[in-house]
């Protein structure tokens, strides 16, 4: 004789929990969002390098030059480059170029975000002060990451520019100026570069937080620029303005986080610092019990 299934059979529990659970998350996740924006802003005011508008007007500038020269005088010899090229730069270059693809850093973070605001409701005390500051910086990271990547990949399709490997089959001259607005086509979007964007967004953003690290992050994130030059993916103008880009929006979202005295301190005189973190035996808290503590009891473990 069998039993008919009832709404409190397990396997529908379990769904009822994992649909609760998730509800949470997304409940949490906009009380952090609403909570960053309604936070006030504290003086002193921060300041990142420029002294105020104007030279930041004339920095906009000055890039705007050089990525119109650089449309000018270099994009023209790059259609058909990667055909001479050594083949070992060639496909060291298909390897090291995903390091700039927008999946390889969001997802990572994307799930630690969920992971953390999912462990929440089971922490108290100091376990949940922990949670909030490393969620306070992934948060950051993703924020500084995220938006300016989709913003760069919409733009680049609405403005079309051929790619080097599609305007060199293109008959007649000037074809490294071809635009075809709106048309939505891989092959016409190659201004400015989404990887070159996201390589430099992720430096520059893990450099805020790592101050030494940030010299090497960089020194990273050129190659992986370049990588886009050499493949043929994109001209030299648009991994400069997807770099100017992508720094230039970390910058501003530095300055916001820190206005606010989250994630970064700011000092007398408006120099930006990260504020400490929790280390590394406090992290500790953030580990499932489960996978930290034995199953079975040492002394019944113990022959």
């Amino acid at each position: 004789m069998t039993v008919p299934a009832t709404s409190d059979t397990p396997p529908r529990r379990d769904g009822r929990a994992v649909a609760e659970a998730a509800a949470g998350v997304v409940t949490r996740l906009w009380q952090s969002l609403v909570y960053l924006r309604r936070r006030p802003k504290r003086l002193p005011a921060p300041r990142i390098g420029l002294l105020g508008p104007v030279e930041g007007l004339v920095l906009a500038l000055l890039v705007a030059g050089v990525v119109a020269a650089l449309m000018i005088l270099v994009d023209p010899q790059v259609p058909g480059l990667r055909m001479k090229l050594p083949a070992w730069l060639v496909i060291l270059s298909e390897r090291l170029t995903d390091l700039g693809f927008g999946g390889v850093v969001l997802w990572p973070l994307g799930l630690a975000v969920v992971y953390v605001l999912a462990l929440l409701p089971a922490l108290d005390g100091v376990a949940q002060r922990v949670a909030a500051s490393i969620l306070a910086r992934l948060g950051f990271l993703f924020l500084a990451i995220a938006p300016v990547g989709l913003a760069v990949a919409t733009l680049k399709h609405m403005l079309g520019r051929a790619r080097p490997s599609t305007a060199f089959y293109m008959k007649g001259a000037g074809n490294h100026l071809a635009f075809d607005w709106m048309v939505w086509k891989s092959s016409f979007a190659s201004f400015p570069s989404g990887h070159s964007t996201t390589a430099f967004a992720t430096a520059v953003a893990l450099g805020a937080l790592f101050p030494k690290a940030r010299i090497p992050l960089l020194a990273l994130a050129v190659p992986v620029a370049l990588t886009r030059i050499v493949l043929g993916s994109h001209y030299p103008s648009d991994v400069v303005a997807g770099a100017a880009l992508g720094s230039a929006y970390v910058l501003l979202m530095v300055k916001l986080f820190a206005a606010r005295r989250v994630v970064f301190r700011v000092d007398a005189d408006g120099r930006v610092a990260p504020m400490a973190g929790p280390s590394a035996r406090r992290l500790g808290c953030l580990v499932p019990k489960a996978l930290i503590r034995p199953a079975v009891p040492v002394e019944e473990a113990r022959p």
